[in-house]
């Protein structure tokens, strides 16, 4: 008697532990199947958005940022050791620093607001690779420099929003040269008497000329009023035997040796750092070279410290909840 009530208990609690289990399979079967679901859309989700899982995205983050810290810190520490930098201007706009940074071209940060996600891992790997590429021919490459002049010139606001930017780079340091450089920019408005012989031209071109430039009559009348520019970079041999060895397109560009009365202009040595006293006799040379004929236009040597143009490579690692 005994030993069928035990075996009755077995039985029953035997039925009660399939039953359990049967139940507990269903229960945690199906959220188990809800979690591999879920699982697979957030993937497919961080996917679309990141570029990859977050966590592979962080550590390609990481090691882009590391990469910019990495020139940032080669940067600043040139900038520290070149201090302050000449040039000689008659713009009056008060400048109170120059930018450096490494002679490449910048990645924007601007994102489509209407864009559906960012791969962060292609683009951290095209930064790095980039930064790398740039590491291999410093010394070529070297840093440029600018001269920030901000807002406060109306007379330059069209050509530094519309082509030059507000940053004029004014010098391009690098190990690679052994001979001085200099730069001239030169910027001016057409005198009236100039604009009207140019709008006469312009009237007389025939209609195929505009058609096969793209443009019109009153388009290429309205580039008229805007600010020209002209740039040159020479030897220390075209500055001391005071001509520009200049042929074909590039002569075109270059500034005239007598600038306009009411020409705007810097200069600079290019590649180098020179002390005060050689860029004073450097000076005198460009004024003989580029202004005999404009005794009137003075300008004035200007002294500014170079700080690190900060870069916007960086970016945030992404929350480890994801999306």
């Amino acid at each position: 008697m005994k030993a069928d009530k035990i075996g009755f208990l077995i039985l029953k609690y035997g039925i009660y532990s399939i039953l359990v289990g049967l139940i507990l399979i269903k229960l945690f079967g199906y959220s188990f199947e809800e979690m591999i679901h879920n699982y697979k859309a957030k993937r497919e989700m961080e996917m679309i958005h990141y570029g990859g899982p977050v966590s592979e995205v962080n550590k390609h983050i990481a090691a882009r940022n590391n990469k910019v810290e990495e020139l940032n810190n080669l940067t600043s520490n040139l900038a520290n050791k070149i201090n302050t930098i000449l040039y000689y201007t008659n713009d009056t706009t008060t400048i109170h620093s120059a930018l450096i940074q490494a002679n490449r071209k910048y990645s924007s940060n601007y994102t489509n607001p209407y864009q559906i996600g960012r791969n962060h891992i292609a683009e951290s790997n095209k930064i790095i690779k980039y930064i790398n590429e740039f590491e291999e021919k410093i010394d070529s490459l070297g840093f440029n420099i600018f001269i920030n002049r901000g807002k406060g010139n109306e007379f330059l606001t069209n050509v530094f929003q519309n082509k030059l930017g507000s940053e004029i780079r004014i010098k391009n340091v690098n190990e690679q040269d052994s001979v001085n450089k200099y730069k001239v920019i030169e910027l001016h408005y057409y005198p009236d008497r100039t604009k009207q012989r140019l709008i006469e031209r312009i009237k007389e071109r025939e209609v195929s000329w505009f058609a096969a430039v793209g443009s019109t009559p009153e388009k290429e009348i309205a580039l008229l009023d805007e600010i020209q520019y002209s740039i040159a970079i020479f030897t220390e041999k075209e500055l001391q035997e005071q001509k520009l060895e200049f042929h074909g397109i590039k002569s075109l560009l270059a500034p005239r040796l007598n600038l306009p009365k009411n020409s705007t202009f810097y200069f600079s040595c290019y590649n180098k750092k020179l002390d005060s006293l050689t860029f004073v006799k450097k000076t005198e040379l460009f004024e003989t070279m580029f202004l005999k004929k404009q005794p009137n236009i003075k300008g004035e040597i200007r002294s500014v410290k170079v700080i690190l143009n900060q870069n916007k490579d960086s970016i945030s690692t992404i929350n480890n909840d994801g999306l």
